[in-house]
């Protein structure tokens, strides 16, 4: 378990101004749970989450892992506490004059690794699926195939916490859902505990089983998953669910942006889906007024075998239909 405990951090500037990143944060994360943080940029998350290791240390506060005050231990036990927690970054932070091999080795030679380093080496690399690449050298890696790298990386020593800096922030959407996939799979398999900071609530809710949404330094929002979706409290929250709503509707296949003028739409529309037997699912919809009519916008999900013939039908009848990429 990790206790946290009244942190607080304040940054000094440049221009000799101060930035209170952290403002009195207290917060416990539970044994094998994966706990989110989530929140806009300069919310706080990440400087939170450096302190779970001491990369920042805190002008005030106390964190507590498995007990021990982390701020009381020596060197030598801090360094030997850090073993039990392994970190994903952002960018990677892959050596690239080391082979993916090497990146892998150089982690288990620090933490003084008492077993078989090439077979553990092998093992993970199997588990994130890139075995075949282990003498390859970053720069010859995409994107995705990095952050498997820095996965392999963070998990070697067999850590009982990782720690997850915004990993899938520079993918693309496919590969960001198949490194969530690759550490839901770790989880079950290590039964370890994930603390998971991102601002992209549509990746934090495929794998965390609590969520903490932060603003200002704060924390204003601590649920589990499921009940923040159904019940958020705070408005910061609700805007990032709906943001998450709206862009994952729109991600689906065949949609399509309806323009028309005044109410020509819905018995053309009614006509279209009786004349064609197509399935429409309404993702949106939106009226503009103007001086004299009202423009409506309307983006819709279409299903049937005779898809192309009802656009086609829409188009003849005067509405502008613009497939939604």
């Amino acid at each position: 378990m990790i206790q946290i405990q009244h942190l607080t951090k304040t940054y000094k500037l440049k221009n000799k101004t101060t930035f209170l990143a952290l403002d009195d944060v207290s917060l416990n994360i539970n044994k094998n749970e994966s706990l989110g943080i989530i929140g806009y940029s300069g919310a706080g998350k990440s400087t939170l989450l450096r302190m779970i290791n001491l990369l920042i240390k805190p002008d005030k506060g106390t964190i507590l892992l498995e007990g021990k005050d982390l701020s009381k231990l020596s060197r030598k036990e801090l360094n030997e506490t850090r073993q039990k927690i392994g970190m994903i970054f952002q960018n990677f932070n892959l050596l690239n004059q080391l082979t993916v091999y090497q990146n892998i080795k150089l982690t288990l030679d620090i933490s003084n690794y008492n077993k078989d380093k090439d077979q553990r080496i092998k093992e993970v690399l199997t588990q994130v699926g890139l075995l075949d690449k282990k003498d390859e050298y970053p720069s010859k890696l995409s994107g995705g195939q990095k952050q498997r790298v820095g996965i392999a990386r963070a998990i070697a020593n067999q850590p009982k916490y990782l720690l997850c800096d915004e990993i899938t922030s520079a993918l693309d959407q496919k590969t960001a859902t198949e490194i969530i996939e690759l550490l839901n799979a770790i989880k079950e398999k290590y039964q370890m505990t994930i603390i998971f900071i991102t601002h992209q609530i549509d990746m934090a809710r495929k794998i965390c089983d609590r969520m903490v949404v932060m603003e200002k330094g704060k924390i204003i929002e601590d649920q589990k998953t499921i009940d923040l979706f159904i019940n958020p409290k705070e408005e910061t929250t609700k805007q990032l669910i709906q943001s998450d709503l709206e862009e994952d509707k729109l991600k689906r296949k065949n949609v399509y942006q309806l323009i028309y003028v005044d109410n020509q739409n819905e018995t053309i529309l009614s006509d279209t889906i009786k004349k064609y037997q197509i399935n429409t699912n309404i993702l949106q919809a939106k009226t503009i007024d103007l001086k004299n009519q009202v423009i409506g916008y309307l983006i819709i999900e279409v299903t049937g075998e005779k898809q192309a013939e009802a656009i086609n039908y829409l188009k003849q009848n005067g509405i502008e239909v613009k497939k939604h990429v």
